[in-house]
């Protein structure tokens, strides 16, 4: 929930002052065809290198494509900037968390659950709206999951960027999408969002346990 809440600050705050000027020459993007796409998808890859809300990007992308188009660059979107940092994390911080481990064993137990299920654990928590998704892509990295099971977990991206770019699509231009209050669907996806987030903490707590008890018997 404090991952939440500043990420939320965060946003407002890049959006009211340093984004401000770039966010109103957005139109730059749809405006040049191919090129502005691909353009738009690689600020996408390092906006997410360096932890920036994804929820912005998506949201902006409604608003600049539509609801159809602006979903695919989404989901596309979040995809490729979730590579990186995955990579990243695996190459030069796994290790040196493995040996932080050993003393740990809760942590440790974590770990290896989260590995052993990795697919549904990347899914559902790729589908919630309030774990945020820069942590997920480091935070995977420092687990077991292998690359086939991040790479097709990913695909519950679809759900919060179908969301997010609807929202965009609604306002008519960027200064209307960035002020207009969020309706009932905003709030009734943050709510299922919530409550799927809980059901994913005693889920990972249950089997977590259970490997914290299997390492005791052995």
């Amino acid at each position: 929930m404090a991952g939440v809440i500043g990420g939320i600050a965060f946003t407002i705050y890049l959006t009211q002052t340093l984004l401000a000027p770039l966010i109103e020459k957005a139109t730059w993007f749809p405006e040049n065809g191919l090129i502005g796409i691909i353009a738009w998808l690689l600020l996408y890859v390092v906006l997410a290198l360096f932890v920036a809300p994804a929820s912005l990007h998506k949201f902006i992308s409604g608003v600049l494509f539509g609801f159809w188009g602006g979903w695919a660059i989404a989901f596309i979107g979040a995809c490729l900037g979730a590579i990186l940092p995955f990579w990243l994390t695996q190459k030069y911080l796994h290790n040196w968390v493995e040996s932080k481990l050993n003393k740990k064993p809760t942590l440790r137990a974590l770990k290896k659950a989260v590995s052993e299920d990795g697919l549904k654990c990347v899914f559902l928590t790729r589908v919630s709206l309030v774990i945020p998704y820069p942590v997920l892509n480091y935070g995977f990295g420092l687990t077991d999951v292998s690359w086939k099971d991040y790479l097709l977990g990913n695909a519950g991206m679809i759900v919060p960027g179908a969301l997010y770019a609807y929202w965009g699509s609604r306002a008519a231009d960027l200064s209307v999408a960035m002020n207009e209050g969020r309706d009932w669907t905003y709030w009734t996806a943050v709510l299922a969002s919530v409550v799927l987030t809980i059901w994913i903490i005693v889920y990972l707590r249950r089997i977590t346990l259970a490997h914290i008890a299997l390492e005791s018997s052995e």
